[in-house]
């Protein structure tokens, strides 16, 4: 975290210096941020991302979700079974040869939360991490915004990774690009997208065939 400003590994603000940089542990801890979406009742149908119909559900996916905000000081009930999405209170850089793992506290995980996060973060990753978060045990947990929820563990990389994009495109190979929203917008890449709906199609015309006839799939 000393090294020169293109080198160097952010993470803050840290509330609690001495607490989240802990010399008898190998990881800096994190905290849970303000800002919350709570999954509903699904009411929009199936989540198809290879639909190509004009009423695909999965256009539609942040209305799966509550967006609510509890300020530092108030705390949010997460019931058995729910699934709330959640930030990171720190903002979060990571330099081109440094990786980190998201890893939940154990002391939530016996409770039965778990911090079922994309638990690897690239290197050039930047802004607040995005941390999906089930109740799983058989009672209601209150989070506050500012507890400790997991931590970052790194990797040194040797050599740097410094390829940012799928050869011959422009797209890049990391999924996600850091954003404030945590609803995903999809779940594969454009190019493995494109694939897939290709040998959808490929096998639906075959099966029509055998049927005598095809009609072009609306979801």
């Amino acid at each position: 975290m000393e090294k020169e400003p293109a080198k160097r590994l952010v993470v803050g603000p840290l509330l609690e210096p001495t607490e989240q940089l802990a010399g008898s542990q190998a990881s800096i801890d994190v905290r849970l941020g303000c800002d919350f979406r709570l999954a509903s009742a699904a009411n929009i149908g199936v989540l198809d991302e290879l639909a190509d119909s004009p009423s695909n559900a999965f256009i539609d996916l942040p209305r799966l979700y509550n967006n609510v905000y509890v300020p530092l000081g108030a705390g949010i009930t997460v019931h058995p079974h729910q699934l709330v999405l959640a930030h990171t209170l720190e903002y979060i850089r990571l330099p081109e040869d440094l990786m980190a793992y998201v890893v939940g506290r154990s002391s939530f995980g016996r409770l039965g939360l778990t911090i079922a996060t994309a638990i690897g973060v690239h290197p050039n990753f930047y802004g607040p991490l995005t941390l999906e978060i089930r109740n799983l045990g058989e009672a209601p947990l209150m989070l506050y915004p500012g507890q400790t929820i997991a931590q970052l563990f790194f990797h040194q990389l040797d050599p740097p990774e410094l390829t940012k994009l799928w050869p011959g495109t422009d797209e890049k190979i990391g999924q996600f690009t850091p954003s404030n929203e945590p609803v995903p917008t999809r779940i594969s890449s454009k190019r493995t997208s494109e694939r897939l709906r290709a040998l959808r199609d490929k096998r639906i015309k075959a099966d029509a065939r055998l049927r005598g006839g095809y009609t072009k799939p609306n979801s």
